[in-house]
C-alpha cells in the first residue's frame, strides 16, 4: 500500500474515534484531575489536603472517599450520582445543592469547608469533624463553623432539594383571560413556591394568543399574562404547555466516578432538572347571544271569555353571534348552564279592525293582560300563561326578550334583545259577533200599486267596525201566504220583486230603498249579507323568527275570520210581510128601462137579471181584502 492511501486512512480512522468520543460523551465523560486546586494543605505532614481538585476540563470536584488515595492523575467518567443510588435521595440532593453553592469557591477555606461539608455526609471513616478540619491549620475551628453552617442551609428553606415541580392555571373571561405558571421546589425541609420572575418558561397557547399576537412566549414563573382567547360559538377552549429547563432544583449531582482505586469526586456543575406543565379550561365566550321567539296564538277563533296562550318557539336567531349555539353561563358548580330569558308576552285588544302589521304596537293600544314565561332550559317549545278574552273584537299577541331581566352573572351582559312585530297574523285572535237585526216592512198593505222599504234595527255592532252590507230581496207576488217562520220549499224559485242593498256601520235602524209593487198577491222580505271582510294577511317577509320561512313557503297570505261573519234569515215572518189588493171595480150604471110599451101584464114585479147579479157578485169580491200585522226579529 503506497503512502497516500495509508494516510487518508489513518484520517478516516481518527475521525471515526474522534465521532465515537462525542457520542460517548452524552452519557459520560472522561476528564482527569490534574492538581490541586482551592484549599489548604496540613502543615503538619505537609500532605494532607482539604479542598477541591481541578480537572482537565475546567471543573473541580471534592473527594468523596474519605479512605481512598488521593485523586492526583486518575481517570474520572462522568455520570448523574443520584441515579447510581450510592447515597439516599436526600444526601443526594445535599451533595448537589453544595456543589452548586461551592462547588468553585474563590476562597481557600470555603473550598475547605465545602469539603468537610462532604465528607460529612459521605462519610468520615470513624473520624469526627474535628479530625479533618486540623488539616485547615490555624482556621480549623473557621472551617468546621462554616462546614456546618453549609450542612444547616442545605437542610433549611431554599437549601437542598429534591426536585421541581410546575403548575399552569388558566383564567377565561369571555373575550379576556390570563395564564399563570408557579413552580414548586421541593425543598428537604418542605416545598416552597420560588419567587415570581426567578426563572423563565416557554409557554405555548392553543386556542388563544398572546398580546402580540403569538401563540409562545417566554414566561416568568409567578407572572400573570394575559391571554386573549378565540371567539367563535357559545364556548372557547384554550390549552397551555409550560416547559421550564435548567432549573437549579433536584439531586442530580455530577458524579466523576474513578476508574481505578482512587477518590470519586463531587464535579461542579451538577445536572440541571426541568419542569413542565399544562392546563386546559372551558368557558363561555364575550360573543353577544340573540334568541328569537316564534309565536302562535293557541285559537284563531274564540269565544267570549275564552283563554288564550301564546305557543312560545324558542330558538337561536339565525343571525346570532353565536352561531347556532345556545348562549351559556359558568354556574357556582362550575357547570356551564344555558343562558336564562324572561319572555313578556302582551295580548292587546281589542279592536275593531283588524291590526295592521308594524313594528311595535301603538301607544294606546288597549291592554288585556301581561304574562312571563321564564326559560332556564335553553330552546324549546313551551306555552304562555293564559289571558281571558273579554268581548268581541280583534286581539293580538306580542313577545319581547330584555336583557335587563337575566342576571349580569348569568350572561344578562351578553344576551341581545328580542321583540315580535305588532299584528302578525299568526298571532291574532276574532271574537267574532253576529248583531241582532230586527226588521218590518214600511207597510203591510197596499191597495192596487205602491212602493215598500226594509226598515233594519242593528244592535250589537261594535264600534269603529267595518261597514257590513245587507242585502234585501222581496219576493212575490205569491198567491197565498206561506206558514209563519217557515222557510218554504223552493223559496229561492219563487217570483223576485226587487233586490235592494244597504250599508250598515253603525247601531240603530236603517232603511232600504223602495221596491215598487203592482201585481196583486203576497211578498215578503228575506235578507243576507257577507258580514265583514275576512281580513288578509299579506306577508311582507318581517315575520316573528326563522321558522316564518316555512310558514311563508306554504302560503304567500293567511286569511283571518271575519269580525262579522256571514249571516242571513229566510223565513217567513208577518212583520216583513206585505198583501197587495187588486184595483176597486168602478160603480155600474142603473139600467135605462126600455121605450117600447109594456105589455100588460099581472102579478108583482119582474125577477133580477143576469147582469145585475154578475155586477153584484164583483162587488163583493172587490169588497174582500185580507190584512196581516205581525212583527219578528232575526238574531
Amino acid at each position: 500500500m503506497n503512502r497516500i492511501p495509508r494516510i487518508l486512512i489513518a484520517a478516516l480512522l481518527s475521525l471515526l474515534t474522534v465521532s465515537l468520543a462525542v457520542s460517548a460523551g452524552a452519557t459520560a465523560f472522561a476528564v482527569q484531575a490534574v492538581a490541586h486546586g482551592q484549599g489548604v494543605i496540613w502543615r503538619v505532614d505537609h500532605t494532607s489536603w482539604l479542598g477541591n481538585y481541578e480537572l482537565d476540563d475546567g471543573n473541580s470536584g471534592y473527594c468523596i472517599d474519605v479512605t481512598r488515595p488521593t485523586p492526583h492523575g486518575a481517570d474520572f467518567d462522568y455520570v448523574d450520582g443520584a441515579a447510581a443510588g450510592w447515597f439516599s435521595a436526600d444526601d443526594s440532593a445535599r451533595l448537589a445543592f453544595i456543589s452548586r453553592r461551592w462547588g468553585a469557591p474563590g476562597d481557600p477555606l470555603t473550598a475547605a469547608a465545602a469539603q468537610l461539608a462532604v465528607w460529612t455526609i459521605t462519610g468520615l471513616a470513624g473520624h469526627d469533624q474535628a479530625y479533618f478540619a486540623q488539616r485547615a491549620n490555624e482556621n480549623a475551628d473557621l472551617v468546621l463553623q462554616a462546614a456546618n453552617h453549609m450542612l444547616q442551609l442545605a437542610n433549611g428553606d431554599a437549601g437542598a432539594s429534591r426536585g421541581v415541580s410546575a403548575t399552569a392555571e388558566l383564567v377565561l373571561d369571555g373575550s379576556k383571560g390570563s395564564v399563570v405558571s408557579q413552580l414548586t421546589a421541593d425543598y428537604l425541609s418542605g416545598p416552597v413556591l420560588v419567587a415570581p420572575g426567578s426563572f423563565s418558561g416557554r409557554m405555548t397557547l392553543h386556542g388563544a394568543t398572546f398580546d402580540g399576537g403569538g401563540t409562545t412566549a417566554l414566561v416568568g414563573n409567578g407572572v400573570t399574562t394575559r391571554i386573549h382567547p378565540e371567539q367563535s360559538g357559545a364556548t372557547e377552549e384554550v390549552t397551555v404547555d409550560v416547559v421550564y429547563d435548567d432549573l437549579p432544583f433536584g439531586p442530580a449531582f455530577r458524579l466523576g466516578r474513578n476508574t481505578g482505586d482512587s477518590q470519586n469526586l463531587l464535579v461542579t456543575h451538577p445536572f440541571p432538572t426541568s419542569a413542565r406543565a399544562s392546563d386546559a379550561e372551558r368557558g363561555p365566550t364575550g360573543l353577544p347571544f340573540h334568541p328569537q321567539v316564534q309565536t302562535t296564538t293557541s285559537s284563531a277563533v274564540a269565544d267570549p271569555g275564552a283563554s288564550l296562550t301564546d305557543t312560545l318557539e324558542l330558538a337561536v336567531h339565525p343571525d346570532s353571534p353565536t352561531g347556532d349555539e345556545w348562549g351559556v353561563y359558568r354556574a357556582s358548580d362550575g357547570s356551564f348552564e344555558p343562558i336564562p330569558v324572561v319572555i313578556e308576552s302582551v295580548l292587546f285588544g281589542p279592536f275593531s279592525t283588524r291590526p295592521e302589521e308594524s313594528d311595535a304596537p301603538p301607544a294606546d293600544a288597549p291592554v288585556v293582560c301581561t304574562v312571563e314565561t321564564l326559560v332556564e332550559t335553553g330552546p324549546g317549545r313551551l306555552e304562555s300563561p293564559p289571558c281571558s278574552v273579554p268581548t268581541v273584537g280583534y286581539y293580538v299577541w306580542t313577545d319581547s326578550i330584555d336583557p335587563a331581566r337575566t342576571p349580569f352573572d348569568k350572561g344578562g351582559d351578553r344576551l341581545m334583545a328580542w321583540a315580535s312585530r305588532f299584528g302578525v297574523a299568526s298571532e291574532t285572535t276574532v271574537v267574532p259577533v253576529t248583531p241582532k237585526i230586527a226588521t218590518a216592512a214600511s207597510a203591510a198593505e197596499i191597495s192596487d200599486h205602491g212602493c215598500v222599504s226594509d226598515r233594519l234595527t242593528v244592535d250589537g255592532l261594535p264600534d269603529g267596525a267595518e261597514p257590513i252590507t245587507v242585502t234585501s230581496r222581496l219576493l212575490g207576488p205569491l198567491t197565498r201566504r206561506p206558514a209563519e217562520g217557515s222557510t218554504p220549499e223552493g223559496w229561492a224559485d219563487f217570483p223576485l220583486a226587487g233586490t235592494v242593498s244597504t250599508t250598515i256601520d253603525t247601531n240603530g235602524t236603517h232603511e232600504t230603498p223602495c221596491i215598487r209593487v203592482s201585481a196583486p198577491g203576497y211578498y215578503y222580505f228575506v235578507f243576507e249579507s257577507d258580514g265583514s271582510d275576512p281580513s288578509v294577511h299579506a306577508d311582507d317577509g318581517r315575520g316573528n323568527g326563522a321558522a316564518d320561512e316555512a310558514w311563508r313557503s306554504a302560503s304567500s297570505s293567511v286569511v283571518l275570520p271575519a269580525l262579522v261573519p256571514a249571516f242571513s234569515d229566510t223565513r217567513v215572518h208577518e212583520s216583513e210581510s206585505v198583501a197587495v189588493s187588486a184595483p176597486s171595480a168602478p160603480p155600474s150604471p142603473a139600467p135605462t128601462p126600455p121605450s117600447a110599451a109594456k105589455l100588460a101584464q099581472t102579478g108583482g114585479g119582474g125577477a133580477p137579471t143576469a147582469m145585475s147579479t154578475t155586477l153584484a157578485v164583483i162587488a163583493i169580491i172587490a169588497g174582500l181584502a185580507v190584512v196581516g200585522l205581525a212583527s219578528r226579529r232575526v238574531r
